[in-house]
Parts: structure tokens; C-alpha cells; sequence
């Protein structure tokens, strides 16, 4: 999911919650946004460089991997000990942080389930082909024609087609 997307479903999460926490909603809502920091901060010891201009080509390209040590906050480990220390301090403020982490994390396993669909189905319907070259290959990749602003619409099977990894990587280029 897009860090735009990740933005208004949060923004819109806040204003959902907002007279229920009152003065503490900023708390989630923040913690929602900040928790893709491990990403950047992964890229930075990984590559040993604090851009975030090569942190954002490094995380834009076709399909970069998906490796976990870059998704350090993301971790069932961490979301569980923030759980428990939660409840054993009685923390509210560390309560509502988690609250905002699982939001985000919710966020991410519902995308990653509706494009894992897209891909699937797509690539029964081009039965394994490119529609670049129209070259046979299992691995094929789902690309993004059209990135809809409107999230009702974004997981529309008409916005995506299924690439070759090279045509995949060239139509990225």
C-alpha cells in the first residue's frame, strides 16, 4: 500500500476516532504513519546510506523484495511485546501506540491479500503469459496501469496486468 493511501485511510481513522480519544488521537494516528520508519531505517544500515531519495528507488522499483528484517515494527514479535508491556505498565499511551500499528499492519495484510487476488486471477486469464512479449513464464508480476486516488476503485482488475519480470522491470524504467 502506498504511503498516500496509508495517509488518508489514517487521517480518516482519526476523524472517525477523534471524539471517543479526544486529545489523544494524534497518538494512533501518528504511530500508524511512523511505523513504515523500520523500512528507511533497514535501507540506511543495509546500504549504508541516509538517503531517502535511494531509500524511495529502492522501495519503488517493479517488485522489490518483501524481506522481513526491513519490516522490524511490522513483526507479530514486536506488535505481541508492545501487547504485553501495554497491559503490564497499564499504559495507555502505549495502548493507543499499538492501536495505531495494528491499524497500519491491518492495513498492509488487506492489500497484500487484494493484490495476491489481482495477480492470481490475472495470470489464469493471460494463462502464464506476458502481455508484453507474450513470453510463457510462472513468475509472472503484477503491474499497475493506473493507480486510482479513489479507494473504493483501486483494486480494479482493469487498472493491472501481469508482466514478465524484464517487462516488468523495463516498464518501471
Amino acid at each position: 500500500m502506498q504511503i498516500q493511501e496509508h495517509v488518508k485511510l489514517s487521517t480518516a481513522a482519526a476523524l472517525i476516532t477523534a471524539p471517543l480519544l479526544k486529545k489523544d488521537v494524534w497518538i494512533p494516528f501518528t504511530a500508524s504513519l511512523l511505523i513504515d520508519i523500520d523500512h528507511y531505517l533497514w535501507h540506511a544500515v543495509t546500504y549504508r546510506t541516509l538517503s531517502l531519495r535511494a531509500a524511495v528507488r529502492y522501495f519503488g522499483q517493479a517488485d522489490p523484495p518483501q524481506l522481513p528484517q526491513a519490516r522490524l515494527l511490522h513483526h507479530p514479535l514486536v506488535l505481541g511485546a508492545s501487547l504485553f508491556l501495554a497491559v503490564r505498565l497499564r499504559s495507555r499511551v502505549l495502548g493507543l501506540v499499538l492501536a495505531g500499528l495494528l491499524f497500519h499492519v491491518s492495513l498492509d495484510v488487506f492489500h497484500v491479500s487484494q493484490m495476491n487476488s489481482l495477480k492470481y486471477s490475472l495470470r489464469a486469464q493471460a494463462n502464464n503469459k506476458c502481455r508484453q512479449c507474450g513470453q510463457h513464464d510462472d513468475a509472472l508480476q503484477l503491474h499497475t496501469l493506473h493507480f486510482s486516488k479513489n479507494l473504493l476503485t483501486r483494486y480494479n482488475p482493469e487498472y493491472f496486468i501481469v508482466l514478465c519480470p524484464d517487462c516488468h522491470e523495463k516498464a518501471h524504467a
